[in-house]
């Protein structure tokens, strides 16, 4: 028999065609509770933190992290980029935001050490004592580091991409009438 609503002999026939007697289990219906429910307390701004730190600094998965911390790993990720939870994923808490860019730009700075440090370890000297290829990984790994641990640039302005226009150039069509008739003989 399909789900659905049925009538109440519709379903007594069933219950007998199916060996049940008596149906003993009563049915109540209860409003779902939305967010945290009762005795669950906010995750503390201190463990927010740390949970974002240690998923940017790649310290596991953010299932490992999120069990690490025990937290959710819809939480975690949504500490990674400065939320405190995934509704307001795209609106980041600005304290929070603004401690993980902290943490971000000191990485970066590192990092920012550590290329020119390589950059500089790329001499004449250098280059006939140890494989270049080595040196080169090692400046790209860094600038990749610096490139991904730097906010993002701020966002064009939209009047700027306003007014693009395209010119389309072709020649007149001519006729047949446009064109001298010569008379050829053979």
């Amino acid at each position: 028999m399909p789900m659905g609503v049925v009538s109440d002999a519709d379903f007594e026939a069933e219950l007998e065609n199916s060996g049940i007697e008596e149906l003993t289990t009563e049915v109540s219906v209860e409003d779902i509770k939305k967010g945290r429910g009762e005795g669950t307390k906010e995750v503390p701004e201190e463990i927010r933190e740390l949970a974002g730190k240690s998923l940017i600094n790649g310290e596991g998965t953010g299932k490992e992290v999120a069990a690490a911390y025990g937290i959710s790993a819809s939480s975690a990720s949504a500490y990674k980029v400065g939320a405190h939870s995934t509704t307001t994923y795209h609106q980041p808490d600005a304290s929070l935001a603004a401690k993980l860019s902290s943490h971000k730009s000191k990485i970066s700075k590192k990092a920012s050490s550590r290329l020119l440090s390589a950059l500089n370890n790329i001499t004449p000297d250098a280059l006939a004592t140890v494989k270049p290829r080595d040196l080169a990984a090692i400046a790209k790994d860094m600038a990749s580091i610096v490139k991904d641990m730097e906010p993002p640039p701020p966002p064009a302005s939209v009047s700027a991409n306003q007014n693009v226009q395209f010119v389309f150039m072709a020649p007149k069509v001519r006729d047949v009438e446009d064109y001298k008739v010569i008379d050829v003989n053979e």
